[in-house]
């Protein structure tokens, strides 16, 4: 490149190293990258930036880590995009240390970001560390870190698959959660409610367990059979027949009413 006409600048090592990452070339792109570096043209961070990004959505996340600490030695600063292209790459492989450091290198320079968070939560649900991942929830609301439109349909799916998690290993944890969003507007989701009462029931909690159920009503979230089913087993366990006999009136009457 260069040996006729115009000799490329940066911008243009720039363009044809993006162009080269959405096309998959990603050995030409470092290729692109080295030549450009020998012949003495800087990068600066779009560059980086383009390179990791490419690398990252490769499943090359190691070679992306490895540019990102080239890139502060000649001190150049990582921004929210390239951040969120190493934060991405890493949680989806797997690599969720590696991701909550650069969070936290983030925070330390101020950068606050619900998306970011949402997919470090996504990475440790999927892991099945429904802890740490309730843990990054608390700290987006103890941070006052809150998602925007875009983000938000994410932020309430996240939410209930925490929740669901934790009702197996730990119900009250899960039930604060629960509480937490409805608090915060979240819309909380029919299997949710399910797996919570389903919780309290064979924890033998089940004066929450009938909480839930009214809320769920009030929420107009309409309980199906295997909602009433969960409960009432609930009671007979325990030998509450009486409140059993109700929740059973309650429903023949519910019944009823729908059939008219």
């Amino acid at each position: 490149m260069g040996t006729k006409g115009c000799l490329p600048s940066v911008v243009t090592y720039t363009s044809l190293i993006h162009g080269l990452c959405l096309s998959n070339d990603l050995d030409e792109a470092i290729g692109l990258f080295e030549e450009m570096k020998e012949k003495g043209i800087v990068a600066n961070l779009y560059t980086y930036s383009s390179l990791m990004d490419g690398l990252c959505k490769g499943g090359r996340c190691s070679q992306a880590m490895e540019l990102l600490e080239i890139m502060t030695t000649e001190h150049l600063q990582p921004n929210t995009v390239t951040y969120s292209s190493l934060i991405n790459g890493l949680c989806k492989e797997q690599r969720l240390s590696e991701a909550v450091e650069l969070l936290d290198r983030m925070k330390l320079r101020g950068f606050k970001h619900a998306g970011l968070y949402g997919k470090i939560i996504t990475g440790f649900c999927v892991a099945q560390k429904f802890q740490e991942a309730a843990n990054f929830l608390d700290e987006m609301v103890f941070g006052r870190i809150s998602p925007n439109r875009l983000t938000w349909g994410l932020h309430v799916r996240i939410n209930n698959t925490v929740v669901r998690g934790l009702c197996e290993t730990d119900p009250n944890r899960s039930f604060q959660l629960y509480l937490s969003m409805r608090t915060r507007g979240i819309s909380v989701e029919a299997e949710t409610f399910d797996f919570l009462i389903d919780s309290f029931c064979k924890k033998g909690d089940l004066h929450k367990a009938a909480r839930i159920v009214e809320e769920m009503v009030l929420d107009g979230c309409i309980p199906n059979e295997t909602t009433w089913s969960t409960v009432l087993r609930g009671f007979w366990d325990r030998k509450k027949v009486r409140e059993a006999a109700e929740l059973i009136q309650v429903e023949l009457v519910k019944k009823s009413i729908e059939s008219h």
